[in-house]
């Protein structure tokens, strides 16, 4: 009896913790709408600035991190640029190389934006132990590489499926 209380909780528990993945990616998905009007920015864009933030990227890098072709980046790069997001500057390592960086004006649109919910996310994580926290950081990791598993699974399909259409007469 109690073994049956035990599984129906639990799956009421997972049943409610997917629901509030879900609910979590809404809402994000709805701030980086709002940013990317904000800043008058498409969501590619706001993905390839999104990859800057943390450091300069070449542009391979950086189509890596956007998830978009080498085309594709050197197009985005350019309207970024254009709207005075970005930089592309030479590498110092290897000077026949060019990284792209964000700008100062950049940043402080980056902190405008995406600072309060930081400083939020602070107070918010602040309540929970380090174990649960571990616990947390273990069940997000698992989550990234479940969904980038299957992005690549679905690209494939939609590669697949491009290649049949071409291929009708």
């Amino acid at each position: 009896m109690v073994r049956k209380s035990n599984q129906s909780g639990r799956r009421a528990v997972v049943a409610r913790l997917a629901r509030e993945v879900m609910s979590a990616q809404e809402a994000t998905d709805e701030v980086d709408e709002a940013a990317a009007r904000l800043l008058g920015l498409n969501r590619t864009d706001m993905r390839a600035l999104s990859a800057l933030v943390r450091d300069a990227l070449t542009p391979s890098d950086l189509a890596r991190a956007a998830g978009l072709t080498r085309g594709a980046t050197t197009t985005v790069v350019d309207r970024l640029e254009d709207a005075g997001y970005v930089r592309r500057s030479r590498d110092l390592e290897d000077r026949r190389g060019v990284r792209v960086e964000m700008t100062d004006a950049a940043r402080r649109d980056v902190d405008r934006i995406w600072g309060p919910i930081a400083r939020e996310g602070a107070r918010l994580i602040a309540k929970y132990s380090t174990r649960e926290l571990e616990a947390i950081c273990r069940f997000l990791e698992g989550s990234r590489v479940l969904q980038r598993k299957h992005a690549q699974r679905i690209r494939s399909m939609a590669d697949a499926g491009a290649r049949r259409r071409k291929e009708r007469p």
